[in-house]
């Protein structure tokens, strides 16, 4: 019997993932995130992993970003590679960057309202995606997001434009475009600029 595409690579887990060392609800969700013959049920691990459970601290990221990165590089289906990229940007590493760029690019593609759900199997808010390429930050997820508030629908501009209000380190690139943006001739548009532009200053340098 062929062995699931999935599987490949998973050998190292225990060693990437911290093994027994990680509190039983990670450990839990990256088992399910390996072993589950449901694709939303995988996908949704990788969320879980990503929120983290209530009164049960992550120490260190560390110990669970080479496991959701072996399983985006090694799983099969589109969703699980979306929502392990998600995971991966919400806690700030950047190999999750390029694909969580082409899962969007994706819901654009397939009509998905940008303020509404990813899918019924899988009801992340597509917002959320571009604000974890905002928490990511980084050339190619600050450029991405740029873009994305220049152009295009409405709906979709003023999401890329609040998720511009989470990148930080990015040389002032992100106040001159919502500058620029705080101008723009459509007035949702402009307000959505004005309103993270003055939500940004007290933060700006933190993370």
């Amino acid at each position: 019997m062929p062995v699931p595409a999935m599987v490949v690579g998973f050998s190292l887990w225990v060693a990437t993932a911290g093994g027994s060392d990680l509190p039983r609800p990670y450990q839990d969700a990256l088992d399910a995130l390996r072993t589950s013959n449901e694709p939303s049920a995988r996908a949704l691990a990788a969320i879980a992993v990503a929120h983290g459970f209530r009164d049960v601290p992550l120490s260190d990221p560390a110990d669970v970003v080479d496991a959701l990165s072996d399983a985006m590089q090694a799983d099969a289906d589109p969703t699980v590679q979306a929502m392990t990229a998600y995971a991966l940007c919400v806690l700030r590493d950047l190999r999750g960057v390029p694909r969580l760029i082409g899962a969007i690019q994706s819901t654009v593609a397939r009509g998905v309202d940008p303020q509404g759900r990813f899918s019924d199997a899988v009801p992340l808010p597509v917002p959320y995606l571009y604000r974890a390429l905002g928490h990511a930050g980084g050339r190619e997820a600050t450029w991405f997001l740029i873009e994305a508030a220049r152009t295009g629908p409405v709906r979709a501009r003023v999401v890329a434009i609040a998720a511009l209000g989470f990148v930080l380190g990015d040389g002032g690139e992100v106040e001159r475009a919502l500058t620029t943006l705080s101008g723009d001739p459509d007035p949702t548009v402009r307000n959505a600029a004005r309103y993270v532009m003055s939500e940004r200053k007290p933060r700006s340098g933190k993370r």
